[in-house]
């Protein structure tokens, strides 16, 4: 009976090692190399940029899709950090959250290197978003230049001035045509309207100004390293001086 039991017990697990190998065979090939590069690195505190020269990705938004995934299944753990957004109840029903800001993005050509520092924290009413934004994965950039000064952005259909600042929502993004997105180019933030043009294999990045700013084309093809990475929300306009 105990070698029996023993035998049962054998066989058991030499069926989960097998399951598990088998886990592991069908697991995409970027985050097989994601999970190796965690071993002595903390990937998810990693730029994209970083990760996709390490695993010889050039699209990062693929890189970004496969982290997501292995954090949605539990293989990647995000320890508490401080670009969480918190909630400060103020009564009645009332709460004010605390959405880390980013630092800048350009509303012209990309220029400020995005290296998701937090460097303060915007305090917004949560009445003034829409019950349908996810709250946890929010944050926010200042805006800095002009060529968004005519758009129509986010849940209150404001422009995004000098000055301003947007709210974006950092889940994972995927691009569609039209959407006012957070852009990263050779790692520089940029806030521009979205569209893709499959037929010609590429991307629009355009402004919505009162000057003149020329679009940004990217091919699929190209060298350069572009992320759609997040979807811009909402806009808050700072108080103007009397």
């Amino acid at each position: 009976m105990v070698n029996q039991a023993f035998n049962q017990e054998n066989q058991e697990m030499g069926l989960q090692y097998a399951f598990d190998k088998c886990k592991v065979k069908i697991m995409h090939i970027i985050q097989q190399g994601l999970l190796r590069l965690n071993e002595e690195n903390d990937v998810l505190e990693m730029k994209l940029s970083e990760l996709g020269r390490l695993l010889n990705v050039d699209h990062l938004q693929q890189v970004k899709h496969h982290r997501d995934q292995l954090v949605k299944n539990g293989l990647l753990k995000r320890t508490e950090n401080p670009k969480a957004v918190t909630s400060e109840n103020l009564g009645a029903n009332s709460n004010l959250l605390k959405i880390p800001v980013l630092g800048a993005a350009n509303a012209g050509p990309a220029s400020i290197y995005a290296d998701g520092t937090v460097t303060g924290y915007l305090r917004l009413s949560d009445a003034l978003l829409p019950k349908s934004i996810a709250r946890n994965t929010l944050y926010a950039l200042r805006v800095v230049g002009r060529s968004m000064n005519l758009a129509k952005i986010g849940s209150n259909k404001l422009p995004a001035e000098d000055g301003d600042y947007i709210i974006a929502d950092g889940s994972t993004y995927v691009p569609k045509s039209n959407d006012y997105v957070v852009s990263l180019i050779d790692g520089k933030a940029n806030i521009k309207k979205l569209i893709l043009d499959d037929k010609s294999e590429q991307i629009a990045l355009i402004s919505e100004s009162t000057d003149d700013f020329p679009p940004i084309v990217i091919s699929h093809d190209d060298s350069v390293e572009y992320l759609a990475q997040s979807k811009i929300v909402h806009v808050v306009k700072p108080p103007k001086a009397a």
